[in-house]
This record gives C-alpha cells, sequence and structure tokens, in this order.
C-alpha cells in the first residue's frame, strides 16, 4: 500500500484535539479497508513519519499505542477544515 494513502486516512482520522494513538490506528484501518487480523504496524510507523514531519503532534512514546497520543497541529487543522468544506 502506497504511504500517500496511508497518510491520506491517517490525517483524515485525526483532529486538533489529542486522540489515542490505537484509536487512529484502527481508524486509518477501517478507512483503508483492511481485512481484521492484517498486521497495521505499518500504519504505526506512518504516524511517526508525519510526526516527525511536523504534520501531527504527539505525546508520550508512540511505540505505546494505548499511551499516546496524537493531533493534527493548530495550522494543520485549520487547513484540513477548509478542505472537508469544499
Amino acid at each position: 500500500m502506497r504511504n500517500v494513502l496511508v497518510d491520506q486516512a491517517i490525517l483524515a482520522c485525526c483532529k486538533p484535539r489529542f486522540m489515542k494513538v490505537a484509536r487512529i490506528v484502527y481508524d486509518a484501518a477501517v478507512a483503508l479497508k483492511l481485512p481484521r487480523g492484517r498486521n497495521v504496524d505499518f500504519i504505526a510507523e506512518r504516524i511517526k513519519a508525519l510526526v516527525k514531519a511536523k504534520k501531527l503532534q504527539s505525546k508520550g512514546n508512540l511505540d505505546r499505542w494505548g499511551f499516546s497520543e496524537i493531533c493534527l497541529p493548530e495550522s494543520a487543522s485549520s487547513l484540513h477544515e477548509e478542505e472537508k468544506g469544499k
């Protein structure tokens, strides 16, 4: 699966408020229509890449999905809302 598609799914699932990484991984897997039981570690790796690229903000250790959170940065969330309105 292409990184661009995974990144788009992740960003579409994120909000301007912090949410658990586990929730975003699940929501992105559903959005990508992945079969149940499929390894979704690649989604978490893309989340780390988006944090490194400053497209997402994070709190906690991203390797511990249930104990870390991510959100859209303020500037990105306003752009995301504008795109949704189109």
